[in-house]
């Protein structure tokens, strides 16, 4: 019996590693630098299809922007997206989680956070991928269709050790 892939065994790199794997094409953390327009970065993420955009500084974090920060600070104050610098609006506190953190421990996090993003960095601080909660909830269903799939054999006799 392999008690291996169940949710709380997932780690952060999991879920980065086969991010990336889904998305070669599309390469890596979508990232802009501080002075980019928000339309710029809105026209960005809706490209790639996702709901943030981290802001670097050369290869510091200094913030991150989302879908919220662009219904608060945007849509809801009348600015332009236009013209206003991503700097001016993005979230400047960034938390963030090591490769090595258990999917489960990223998931409280968020929920405590109140985010739905996560930048990941190794040791270096070093920008090597992004988690989200959708991707959590993700690894949730599979690992439970794996789970009642392998339940389903065992009951049925199909299931060989």
């Amino acid at each position: 019996m392999d008690m291996r892939d169940g949710p709380l065994d997932t780690r952060v790199k999991d879920i980065v590693r086969s991010k990336s794997t889904l998305t070669q094409s599309g390469g890596g953390v979508l990232t802009t630098e501080p002075s980019a327009t928000v339309f710029a970065c809105i026209d960005r993420m809706t490209e790639r299809d996702v709901g943030s955009i981290v802001v670097m500084n050369g290869e510091e974090i200094v913030g991150i922007f989302t879908e919220r920060d662009y219904m608060q600070s945007i849509a809801l104050e009348g600015r332009s997206s236009k013209e206003t610098e991503v700097q001016e609006v993005m979230s400047s506190e960034v938390a963030t989680v090591s490769p090595e953190k258990p999917l489960e421990e990223c998931l409280h996090l968020m929920t405590k956070l109140r985010c739905r993003h996560l930048p990941v960095v190794d040791d270096n601080e070093n920008l090597v991928g992004i988690v989200s909660i959708g991707d959590g909830v993700k690894e949730i269903m599979e690992t439970a269709k794996r789970e009642t799939d392998r339940l389903r054999r065992y009951v049925t006799g199909e299931y060989s050790v």
